[in-house]
């Protein structure tokens, strides 16, 4: 990372991190989760490699405070700073405060067409908890929980998404809002909703309106996002609760608990309904699915 990092103060200090390099438009995309305490990292003179690519840092947790061009900015969270990796540096972690912060590496190329004096922005402090920031943090939370790429179009366009995401945050022009709001913004409200939908299954009332009300969009808003994927809302949801049941039941920690619990837990009033909707989706019963996975 040409870092140079050391325990702010004197004693034991604590650090960890995940990085992904994602290949997309330009070069030096790539993604990261920190979690630190009496730590500070600096990126000196001797370090700089040539490199242009700005970074933007999200707080998640405790506080951190980052300076560069002669400017200090302290971040809480839900607060983020876009920084140069082509300038001399420094963030640092308090002893008593455990942070963490998750970031973005952006291409200053990829990111120039869609935002207007991209220097005017450097270490100034970025308006907290806007929609784009929160749902910049969750595409991101999303990739480090083990997002796989399944084909190169996939990634490109995860790639495109975050650079979508990353200009909002920092201030996209209106030419540029205009085309990040149509490609990364609206994948990323799509993650939310599917995210939103997965954490609340197993109420039996999750309902479209429940869950426009939840993420301030329209039903409507949302209709469309699921046609755009081919599917529906109800479609979606029922896949979801039919593919948490298929995992409850082949899961041997579970494998006291009965069908109509199991049901139940995903979302089915009904244990009828469950039932042959079960069994019209996987081609067997739940009790056959149940007892195939016991028999391995």
């Amino acid at each position: 990372m040409r870092l140079d990092p050391e325990p702010l103060v004197e004693g034991a200090f604590h650090a960890e991190a995940r990085l992904r390099e994602l290949p997309g438009p330009g070069t030096g995309l790539g993604t990261g989760s920190w979690a630190c305490t009496n730590l500070q990292v600096v990126r000196p003179r001797e370090l700089l490699d040539g490199t242009d690519d700005l970074t933007l840092t999200i707080a998640t947790s405790g506080s951190m405070h980052a300076s560069q061009r002669g400017r200090e900015v302290t971040l809480g969270p839900g607060e983020a700073v876009l920084m140069s990796s082509a300038e001399v540096g420094r963030m640092a972690v308090l002893p008593q405060l455990p942070a963490r912060f998750i970031g973005l590496r952006l291409p200053r190329k990829a990111l120039a067409p869609l935002v207007s004096n991209l220097d005017d922005v450097l270490m100034r402090g970025l308006p907290s908890n806007t929609e784009a920031l929160r749902l910049l943090a969750l595409y991101l939370r999303k990739l480090d929980d083990g997002y796989r790429f399944s084909t190169p179009g996939l990634l490109e366009a995860v790639a495109t998404h975050l650079i979508d995401l990353g200009a909002l945050v920092v201030g996209a022009s209106p030419d540029g809002t205009a085309v990040a709001e149509d490609r990364g913004l609206a994948a990323a409200r799509f993650a939310a909703v599917k995210a939103d939908i997965s954490e609340n299954l197993s109420y039996g009332d999750l309902t479209l309106l429940a869950v426009a009300a939840r993420l301030r969009l329209t039903p409507r808003y949302i209709q469309r996002l699921f046609e755009s994927a081919d599917t529906t809302f109800s479609e979606f949801v029922l896949a979801q609760r039919l593919a948490h049941a298929h995992r409850l039941l082949t899961d041997p920690v579970r494998s006291d608990d009965t069908i109509g619990m199991i049901a139940f837990e995903s979302g089915f009033g009904d244990l009828s309904y469950f039932n042959r909707t079960f069994r019209r989706y996987y081609g067997a019963t739940p009790s056959d699915i149940r007892a195939a996975s016991l028999r391995h």
